[in-house]
């Protein structure tokens, strides 16, 4: 008896707020709204409410009020006007969500609010399972739903192994060719069947490529200059392909076309445009029977919340059978930064800053969202400007 009472006696008691203190904030009463009692059952409950203040966000909330964990939540929230001509999206990546628990974003749109706009929020989780909510409430209203959750919603992230500990066949090292200018580089390729081989502007040659190293895939790129994050993205992404039509059906050596080289991206927004550029060049390829390899990325990008926000490309890539594809490059070696952190994301022995950050993407957004599609590292290698330094 005497441990507790000493116990209970060394208990913080909660005190009232001193209002004289300047720290003690007086928040401001919006409004309250009672909603229906719900049937007692299993439920997903999400919340969206659209609010402007200085910016306009679109806020949701995601709750779990199932006895079992509902895992690789996906909404993608697409805002239109009532003719949508003009639409925006952003999506939001839940991996987990476990009984009890609430996950809540406040997506901001900068061009919002849209007179009469439409909030269609699509969601995606576990194994196929998906629902499709409409909000066409007023600025400054609430929208709720329940969705019915059942145990067979309950899943788990994919155990699927994406990195071998150790090599099981050939090298997967390639070449890079910006011009076939040699008789040694064809040598090579026929007596190293090389696993990739990258090629920009001099395609035809790829032909042979496959003629003597079948297993070889090969990637095609040709010089872009106006990589301008402007305009409509759908019409741009249409544009680029019609312009080179003719040089891709003319190079049926090349198993995927690459688009823009390391694009520069400046934020979710600028990201959520070029993945719609993307999502259209991979369908306007479609069309003509030819396959894309999506992203291209500078070594050391995107950052986290840009690559999640680069994820309806990838559901398009995967769906018409794509790649992504992406650049490595350290100094001064390939290992610097291996173990290190990215902002917004552990830091894991196996990924890096540099070298291996493709790991974090497929680990924390392509796995819990059954997205993982094949990857093509395009360019890699010691940054320059190291080796002359070393002697």
């Amino acid at each position: 008896m005497a441990t507790l009472l000493a116990l209970f006696a060394s208990m913080v008691l909660p005190v009232a707020a001193d209002e004289r203190d300047d720290r003690v904030i007086e928040p401001g009463f919006v409004f309250a709204v009672a909603f229906p009692a719900s049937e007692g059952q299993s439920a997903l409950l999400v919340q969206a409410t659209s609010w402007l203040a200085e910016s306009y966000h679109y806020i949701l909330t995601i709750s779990n009020l199932s006895p079992w964990p509902l895992a690789d939540i996906l909404v993608l929230d697409r805002y239109f006007p009532p003719d949508p001509d003009v639409e925006l999206s952003q999506s939001w990546d839940i991996p987990l969500l476990d009984p009890g628990q609430t996950a809540s974003i406040a997506l901001r749109y900068d061009e919002g609010p849209i007179e009469d706009g439409c909030h269609q929020l699509e969601l995606s989780w576990g194994e196929g399972w998906s629902a499709v909510l409409m909000d066409c409430g007023e600025t400054g209203t609430s929208t709720m739903w329940e969705i019915v959750a059942t145990e067979e919603m309950a899943t788990y992230p994919s155990d699927e192994l994406l990195t071998l500990p150790e090599p099981t066949r050939g090298s997967k090292l390639g070449l890079h060719v910006t011009r076939n200018s040699d008789t040694a580089i064809m040598a090579l390729v026929e007596e190293a069947q090389p696993a990739v081989i990258v090629a920009v502007g001099d395609l035809g040659w790829l032909a042979d490529v496959k003629e003597v190293s079948p297993n070889t895939i090969t990637i095609g790129r040709l010089e872009e200059v106006d990589q301008t994050l402007t305009g409509d993205p759908v019409e741009r992404a249409q544009a680029f392909v019609d312009g080179h039509a003719g040089q891709y059906l003319a190079n049926p050596g090349v198993d995927y076309w690459l688009g823009w080289n390391e694009p520069g991206i400046d934020g979710p927004e600028q990201m959520a445009w070029y993945a719609e550029f993307e999502s259209a060049r991979v369908l306007a390829l479609a069309d003509i029977g030819l396959k894309a390899a999506i992203g291209n990325f500078s070594t050391g990008t995107p950052e986290a919340d840009e690559f999640a926000a680069f994820l309806p490309a990838i559901m398009a890539a995967k769906h018409y059978q794509g790649i992504l594809a992406l650049h490595e490059y350290a100094a001064p070696s390939m290992r610097d930064g291996v173990g290190h952190g990215i902002p917004g994301i552990d830091a894991s022995p196996e990924a890096g800053a540099l070298t291996l950050r493709y790991r974090y993407w497929y680990e924390t957004y392509l796995r819990h969202n059954d997205l993982v599609i094949p990857l093509v590292i395009t360019e890699a290698g010691i940054d320059g400007g190291v080796l002359a330094a070393q002697h």
